[in-house]
């Protein structure tokens, strides 16, 4: 399996576990609040495996539209699941 892959299942698993420990918590507010802080430790995640890829010998530029795939698709979720669930509260 791809590191892309590897990488992408465990944001989208990840953002499941926050978004279950929100909701347990608080409610729509809770999964409100876990997805706000899904975002910026998913995005320093995201540019530590850019730079794993960056040490391995590829450049920045190479690795740019990884980074971008890796954090937006779980974050796209994260974000529609704000707009259909995280509303109610």
């Amino acid at each position: 399996m791809s590191p892309t892959i590897q990488t992408l299942l465990i944001g989208l698993a990840l953002l499941v576990l926050f978004i279950g420990f929100g909701r347990l918590v608080g409610g729509a507010a809770g999964i409100r609040k876990a997805i706000t802080l899904f975002f910026p430790l998913w995005l320093v995640y995201c540019l530590w495996h850019m730079s794993v890829g960056i040490s391995h010998g590829y450049s920045w530029m190479s690795e740019l539209p990884f980074l971008a795939l890796n954090f937006f698709v779980p974050a796209s979720v994260g974000f529609l699941v704000v707009k259909k669930w995280g509303r109610q509260a």
